[in-house]
């Protein structure tokens, strides 16, 4: 009876984490940004995270630029930015080094918080079970803090506050969908942009989009995820 009741028990537990893994890999998470300085009044902006399998993509609804990667072997990124009010993209090769930097951590783009980060974080305590696990994480460094409430099964912020004595920026879980088909068909829609290579970009000066795009400065690779009040990215490097 008692193995009867093991073996079940294990059972459920298994369909649960493997339903976890499910969720987290096919989500659309809505987050509200508010970054505050002093003797300023606090400004509000969106980032939707948007994860397909090995596609994750960083939606900007204000400016109508998505950034996104596909996860490609050997641990490489193949970073896209696209346009969306004029249906245009950039396409960036994996490892391509734009700017003197190649853009190589999954888990920034995945997450929008580092695993290097969270490896320096302090876990002060731990809520829910299953798929609704929350853990609560606190880090203090140069003069900042760093809190972050965190759902461990699906890999994904809920909140996240970086401070300082004068700057406070906060991300917040506003909404949370698991549609794998509406998933696909947002990297299906970008996927129909016309796209031209970043290495090509000078070869066109005929081109009103690319000229615009390279005057106003949009055409490198945004470093798009979570960023401290400072305007720094969240990745876990010490250099913020």
């Amino acid at each position: 009876m008692l193995t009867s009741l093991f073996l079940t028990a294990l059972l459920i537990s298994t369909a649960s984490d493997l339903q976890c893994d499910k969720d987290a890999r096919h989500l659309t998470a809505s987050y509200s940004v508010t970054t505050s300085q002093a003797n300023s009044s606090p400004r509000t902006s969106q980032l939707v995270l948007w994860r397909n399998g090995e596609r994750v993509a960083h939606q900007y609804p204000q400016t109508q630029v998505t950034e996104a990667w596909t996860h490609v072997k050997h641990q490489w990124l193949k970073p896209m930015r696209y346009f969306d009010a004029h249906q245009r993209a950039i396409e960036y090769q994996p490892g391509e080094r734009i700017h003197g930097k190649v853009d190589s951590d999954w888990s920034y783009r995945y997450q929008l918080v580092s695993n290097a980060l969270l490896s320096r974080m302090h876990l002060r305590d731990t809520t829910g079970t299953g798929c609704q696990t929350v853990q609560s994480f606190e880090l203090e460094e140069n003069g900042r803090t760093l809190t972050l409430s965190w759902l461990p099964a699906l890999h994904l912020v809920k909140s996240f506050t970086a401070s300082t004595a004068n700057t406070r920026s906060h991300w917040s879980l506003e909404t949370l969908h698991h549609n794998a088909d509406n998933t696909a068909a947002f990297f299906t829609k970008r996927a129909q942009y016309k796209s031209t290579d970043f290495a090509d970009i000078g070869d066109d000066h005929t081109d009103p989009f690319l000229t615009n795009m390279v005057n106003q400065g949009f055409i490198e690779a945004g470093a798009s995820g979570f960023y401290d009040s400072h305007g720094q990215a969240m990745s876990g490097s010490h250099s913020h």
